[in-house]
């Protein structure tokens, strides 16, 4: 079988997978016509088979027994990393995880395209780990490690934000220009200040790149925020218990409110304690909500309800979500005004990222002629508002939100694997 080379966007909430047809770079389909697959891996305990992206989701949120995991980019660089997990009577590493969701989109890949994949560029984000250099840099070793595992020989990365920027060029013409890069995904907000139109044939392109910055914060947190704010006070979250007057403990609300943290709370132990708490609790109901949840494993499916609610509200004013957690049934609202309120830290950490690129850069942010936006949580009304009002000189230009990262890493592997 043919060797060749791909570029791999290994996503917080979805990932793609490219290669070169006819001299330009093409994302694979990777589940049914779709060629994006969403990060998402579900152990099924009865048939014991393991199902990726939509299909994952479909099997949990259709009541069977499993195990859902998501947001696993998430933990890399983390103590999780040197961590097991139980599946049903096993318990496995969360390397091994990533590396079998790895070796699916390699293999699906791979029949699809008739070819070998033994060259990978793989997209990362400016950081990891948020202000820990040691802890970044280890994070992208496991990470090599992983999908060398997953059957790939030769590994190189590249900053997500500038493999957008190479998928821009395809476009832009061949002038010459400041671009400021916006990826902002699951998980993680890049950015980078680029001079376009530069000799495209370099695989190196250093000296085009002015700079690059990044915070950990993306679309999960949205979701995190969306749930802690609408729908844990629907489960006792700040009502409080009786005799010292003190509220429901909190961290357990925002690790139910946290993809990667959710399946930790399915514990015995857990759930008598919370069974506990409903005896001395001013409001009862709120914690039979909560009770209702563990003992259902319904954690992803509250969370997965937020990110409906944050998909929504990209097209509608106002969005409406029905809960059924095998209990009492409950809904809730939220519209735009109260959605950009419940948003204000996050758009500040925005905010100061884009003035920190534009300070390494060291250029005005005048001289920037096109923002070029992608990343799922781009597409974000309130997050466009802000970038149109930093940038109200520039030209913003919308890219593929989910797919122009991997585009830009399949050039670039084209450049780098001749």
């Amino acid at each position: 079988m043919k060797q060749s080379s791909c570029g791999l966007d290994f996503g917080t909430s979805n990932s793609t997978l490219g290669v070169m047809h006819a001299n330009k770079p093409s994302l694979v389909q990777l589940e049914g016509d779709y060629p994006n697959l969403p990060s998402a891996i579900f152990f099924n305990y009865d048939d014991e088979q393991t199902y990726f992206g939509r299909e994952a989701l479909e099997e949990y949120i259709g009541g069977v027994d499993g195990r859902l995991m998501r947001s696993l980019k998430s933990v890399l660089g983390t103590s999780l990393m040197n961590e097991t997990t139980q599946l049903k009577r096993r318990r496995v590493g969360f390397a091994d995880i990533i590396a079998e969701f790895v070796f699916h989109l390699k293999k699906t890949a791979e029949a699809k395209t008739g070819t070998t994949l033994s060259q990978v560029v793989v997209g990362r984000p400016a950081h990891f780990v948020d202000d820990d250099d040691a802890a970044d840099d280890e994070a992208q070793n496991q990470l090599e490690a992983i999908i060398k595992s997953a059957g790939f020989a030769e590994v190189q990365f590249q900053f997500e934000p500038i493999a957008a920027a190479f998928d821009y060029e395809m476009t832009a013409g061949s002038h010459k220009e400041l671009a400021f890069i916006v990826d902002i995904g699951g998980g993680t907000a890049d950015f980078s200040v680029i001079r376009t139109g530069g000799d495209r044939a370099n695989s190196d392109r250093s000296d085009d790149i002015l700079a690059t910055y990044g915070v950990h914060v993306g679309g999960t947190d949205i979701d995190r925020i969306l749930a802690v704010e609408k729908i844990m006070p629907l489960l006792g979250y700040h009502s409080k218990l009786k005799g010292k007057g003190l509220p429901a403990p909190s961290w357990l609300f925002n690790d139910l409110a946290t993809w990667h943290r959710i399946n930790a709370l399915y514990s015995h132990a857990l759930r008598t304690q919370v069974k506990q708490m409903m005896l001395e609790a001013e409001q009862p109901l709120l914690l039979k909500r909560l009770a209702n949840v563990l003992e259902n494993k319904k954690g992803h499916y509250l969370l997965n309800c937020a990110e409906t609610m944050k998909v929504d509200l990209t097209d509608a004013e106002r969005a409406h979500q029905e809960f059924d957690i095998g209990a009492e049934d409950f809904s809730i609202d939220v519209d735009r005004t109260e959605f950009a309120a419940m948003l204000e830290s996050w758009l500040a950490a925005i905010s100061g990222a884009v003035t920190k690129t534009l300070a390494l850069a060291a250029v005005p942010i005048t001289d920037i002629a096109t923002v070029f936006l992608t990343g799922g949580t781009t597409l974000s009304p309130p997050v466009r508002e802000l970038l149109q009002q930093r940038f109200n000189t520039s030209q913003i230009v919308i890219g593929d939100s989910l797919g122009s990262v991997g585009l830009g890493l399949t050039l670039a592997a084209s450049r780098r694997f001749r």
